[in-house]
């Protein structure tokens, strides 16, 4: 069977971001987890590691080559979401439903994941999908029309505004620009932030730590920016520092234990920093599934006679993420490359399909 194209895969990508990416990833999981207020302030700035890995790798392009390259991600945000819908109409409970179907169709096809309880759960991570693809598209524009330091500017105050959720994301991708932008600094200049990995990853951990303790969590999905929006803008600096020096320390520390005879620094690498590596290359499924598969885990544990209710959800909050997190491990592992692909990009999946039958010829 010949490799299978996914969007996720890069022969030239950096090793420390699929480790940043990854950590991110299972941390949204996390966030999703009914986890208490304090631990989900801290963990809500975990958003913006992947719009600053995105500034990190984005190339000049065309808007040929950005609409031929990114129309993907439209195409599975109302691929899986459709498949989300579906599921969660004929397979949740009414008592976890707060809204009629027709209510939630409109919110799903607006993409107005901010309107929680109006749309499936299912759904809510999506939004990124369609923020990438918006803010991406805008950061070319500004950047060809020579205004884009403006652009990131009035992004950067409009959080001061709260001028309220529009639809299809744009105004999370306004303000999200200056992320996009931070990642191209650093990859410019990523000699200089290695070098000074240690004391900026550092200060990254305290300055976010400190805002989110102190000030409040960013929730961009809603268009909130905490209770101080300027400290908060310092939280999310924080947090992308932080991860772009824990993901080259990894990378030093994989590339070191290669050369090492520990068979238990092998194993740690390959079976458990190797965990992050696997959501990073099945980012998109993550995304998409990873509540659909905690939704069911709990309609299973009701069906083998359990109780389970929001209360005991955020009281048990960490035997969920547990299952949650589980589970999708072993889907990933399980399920081969074509048939996470066909749940996911079904664009690229036909594409590999037609190689495949032309080879066959």
């Amino acid at each position: 069977m010949k490799r299978v194209e996914n969007l996720n895969t890069n022969k030239n990508r950096e090793l420390w971001i699929d480790y940043a990416r990854g950590l991110a990833l299972i941390m949204v999981v996390l966030a999703h987890s009914q986890i208490p207020s304090k631990l989900f302030a801290f963990v809500s700035y975990v958003i913006v590691v992947f719009p600053f890995l995105t500034g990190y790798l984005m190339k000049d392009m065309s808007f040929k080559d950005f609409f031929a390259k990114r129309t993907t991600l439209i195409i599975s945000y109302y691929y899986i979401g459709l498949i989300g819908y579906i599921l969660w109409i004929f397979l949740v409970p009414e008592t976890f439903k707060k809204a009629g179907n027709l209510t939630y169709l409109k919110s799903f096809l607006l993409v107005r994941t901010d309107l929680l309880e109006k749309i499936p759960l299912p759904i809510v991570p999506l939004w990124y999908l369609i923020f990438l693809f918006v803010a991406e598209f805008m950061f070319i524009a500004f950047r060809n029309f020579h205004v884009l330091p403006y652009a990131i500017v009035v992004g950067i105050l409009l959080r001061f505004f709260y001028p309220g959720a529009l639809p299809f994301k744009i105004d999370v991708a306004f303000s999200g620009l200056y992320m996009f932008w931070l990642g191209k600094f650093v990859e410019e200049r990523r000699t200089t932030f290695e070098k000074f990995g240690g004391p900026i990853g550092f200060v990254g951990l305290i300055t976010w730590t400190l805002v989110a303790l102190l000030v409040d969590g960013t929730s961009w999905n809603i268009d909130y920016y905490g209770t101080n929006p300027l400290l908060t803008f310092f939280g999310e600096i924080g947090t992308a520092m932080c991860f772009f020096s824990v993901g080259i320390f990894i990378e030093r520390f994989v590339n070191i234990s290669k050369n090492t005879n520990s068979l238990l620094r092998r194993f740690f690498v390959k079976y458990i920093l190797g965990i992050a590596r696997l959501f990073s290359d099945n980012a998109i499924f993550a995304f998409g599934y990873y509540i659909l598969v905690g939704g069911l885990t709990i309609l299973i544990t009701m069906a083998l006679g359990f109780t389970v209710t929001e209360e005991t959800l955020r009281e048990y909050w960490y035997i969920a993420f547990a299952l949650t997190f589980g589970a999708m491990v072993l889907l990933m592992v399980l399920l081969p490359k074509p048939i996470k692909l066909f749940l996911t990009q079904p664009d690229l999946f036909l594409k590999w399909l037609r190689r495949e039958r032309g080879s066959r010829k």
